[in-house]
């Protein structure tokens, strides 16, 4: 009986040590929106303003993805995209579709690891830009759909895309392919419009995914 109560105390005096050293390998998140968000760019500290905050990308390690290379054909300057293989093998069944109907798509970004986006971030405000000015428009490191290897950006990456005949048949059309536009010109939550940006969620033959119709969209 002695020795049993010992046992039990050792348990108990090793049981929060142990689920310390699991959460010490885990990446410090924010546990609540009413906590600052923030992150560092060369050693300066910046917050995560609306509406990223409370809004953290949960990606999956880069290891745990099964990344396929978009073909050649199908990227600009003949890049070399990655993205996640269901999304890759569903984007060219989209593009041949489109082929078909006269629409040629070009994809300009596929996947982008933390580091990449940390990189991009640090470029545009080291060429000069402001903070407030780079976030209203791309996403912080941890903050980007880029990182679930599902997401792409078309090309040409800007506002010249929405006035395009590739959005308008991508509107009618991805929802059948899996796809969907992650930022459309009016959603809830405020994020700037990025008509090239879609998003891989599978459920392809579901009318849910489908975009706006005609009569619902708004002016181009």
């Amino acid at each position: 009986m002695h020795q049993t109560f010992i046992v039990f105390i050792i348990f108990l005096l090793l049981l929060p040590v142990s689920g310390l050293s699991c959460l010490a390998s885990e990446p410090s998140l924010p546990q609540s929106t009413d906590q600052l968000e923030t992150f560092e760019i060369d050693g300066n500290t910046y917050p995560i303003p609306e509406p990223w905050s409370g809004n953290r990308i949960a990606a999956p390690s880069p290891a745990a993805i099964d990344f396929r290379m978009i073909s050649k054909a199908h990227t600009h300057n003949g890049t070399k995209i990655y993205i996640e293989k269901n999304a890759r093998d569903a984007l060219q069944v989209l593009m041949d579709a489109a082929k078909e109907d006269g629409v040629y798509l070009t994809v300009n970004s596929g996947f982008r690891s933390y580091n990449y986006q940390m990189r991009i971030f640090t470029r545009m405000m080291r060429e000069g830009r402001n903070y407030e000015d780079v976030i209203r428009y791309v996403a912080p490191p941890g903050y980007s759909q880029h990182a679930l290897g599902t997401a792409i950006d078309f090309y040409p990456s800007n506002w010249e895309f929405a006035e395009l005949l590739t959005y308008t048949w991508l509107q009618d059309n991805a929802w059948k392919y899996g796809f969907k536009e992650t930022y459309p010109r009016i959603n809830e939550s405020g994020y700037p419009w990025e008509a090239w940006h879609w998003n891989y969620i599978g459920n392809a033959h579901t009318a849910e995914n489908k975009a706006p119709g005609p009569a619902e969209r708004p002016l181009q």
